[in-house]
């Protein structure tokens, strides 16, 4: 392979967002919203402190406002304008988002089980599959590997299922692997990107010292 041939190797230092009030509330999500708690600007915050040495290329984003407003708190000490796009999106969870995770279990008590069963495998109804999740988070690698050059880092503010579906469309992972994964706000995650990639941290919380971890798993399935 020529030199002219190699492919870029990059590097994505990956952010989930802040705790929210859905957080809090054990509440779906998926693509609905709601706002960042103060403890999870606070968490934002920690990570922007951490990040605050780094020399990013570029700022990405999901479009959901959680992900905005902590990438808005990221991207602060650097000066970086944000690109959102939603390729970076939680998972769409169908009839259960805007639900806690009880009143899914009460209203669709089948559905829940099979969900908290085998997340990988069986969605609320109307949600989106972990495949196709998987698949857009493919396509943002592609991209970002064909828009940026060998040696260039990114900050990627994403969501607990985005974070999963880059790393299984990175090294081409059974699907099973997304229910063995868990991350939490504001946590880090280092993805190298490329022709060999390679995960050199992940779901690292060291800079929340002090402050309360959190790990909402109601967008996950996993009861």
């Amino acid at each position: 392979m020529c030199a002219s041939d190699k492919r870029a190797m990059i590097t994505l230092y990956i952010v989930r967002h802040g705790q929210t009030v859905d957080n809090l509330e054990d509440r779906i999500q998926g693509h609905t919203d709601s706002p960042l708690t103060e403890l999870g600007v606070r968490q934002a915050q920690a990570i922007a402190q951490r990040l605050s040495a780094e020399r990013f290329h570029a700022l990405y984003s999901s479009d959901l406002g959680r992900a905005v407003h902590t990438a808005e708190i990221v991207a602060s000490p650097h000066g970086l304008a944000i690109t959102t796009t939603p390729l970076l999106r939680e998972l769409h969870l169908g009839v259960a988002q805007g639900m806690t995770r009880e009143q899914f279990r009460e209203e669709y008590p089948e559905a829940c089980r099979l969900w908290e069963s085998s997340p990988a495998i069986h969605r609320p109804p109307g949600g989106e599959t972990v495949e196709s999740a998987i698949a857009r988070c493919g396509e943002f690698i592609r991209q970002v590997v064909a828009q940026h050059g060998d040696g260039e880092k990114l900050a990627v503010i994403a969501h607990g299922g985005s974070l999963k579906g880059l790393i299984i469309a990175a090294f081409n992972l059974p699907v099973g692997f997304f229910a063995s994964m868990a991350a939490s706000n504001a946590s880090l995650s280092i993805l190298e990107i490329g022709e060999r990639p390679r995960l050199r941290l992940f779901n690292d919380t060291c800079h929340l010292c002090g402050l309360e971890k959190t790990t909402s798993d109601a967008d996950d399935g996993n009861g």
